[in-house]
């Protein structure tokens, strides 16, 4: 989907202020306050804003190991591993991906044993052939946000 002018000025100063009202995005793009109105809904109706919510940093609330999970999976059972995967509250990413594995897991976890927990519970699954699971030492960058 190809973004109008419009579209992506509001979604450039969304994403530098997910909490900016519509009276503060009609301010800082210069648009009437029923346009910015009328855009926001539409793009939250085509799903291109998928929901607002707060930047937490994991680490200020507990989530102190992050984890990179590889996945080698039986063919065929590909789509339903990583549904079953991604439903887990502790992950936040699965890619389906290119190359020697076919996807990548992302989990934040406490401590040891709710990582260790994971990975003997949901990463023991029949249809997983194998996993190479890293821990992340630090976070050099991290940033969620589609930069328009």
């Amino acid at each position: 989907m190809k973004l109008n002018y419009k579209d992506s000025e509001l979604l450039r100063h969304l994403c530098n202020n997910g909490k900016a009202s519509q009276r503060e995005l009609a301010e800082l793009s210069g648009f009437a306050l029923g346009t910015v109105s009328n855009h926001l809904k539409d793009l939250e109706k085509k799903k291109v804003i998928r929901g607002y919510f707060a930047d937490i940093d994991p680490d200020k609330v507990g989530f102190t190991l992050t984890a990179t999970i590889h996945l080698r999976i039986i063919k065929g059972k590909i789509m339903d591993v990583q549904a079953s995967i991604a439903n887990h509250s502790r992950v936040f990413a699965v890619y389906d991906i290119t190359g020697e594995w076919d996807s990548l897991v992302l989990a934040r976890f406490k401590d040891r044993q709710e990582m260790d927990d994971f990975i003997k519970t949901t990463l023991s699954q029949k249809n997983i052939e194998r996993t190479s699971t890293s821990l992340v030492l630090n976070n050099v960058k991290e940033d969620l946000r589609v930069i328009i």
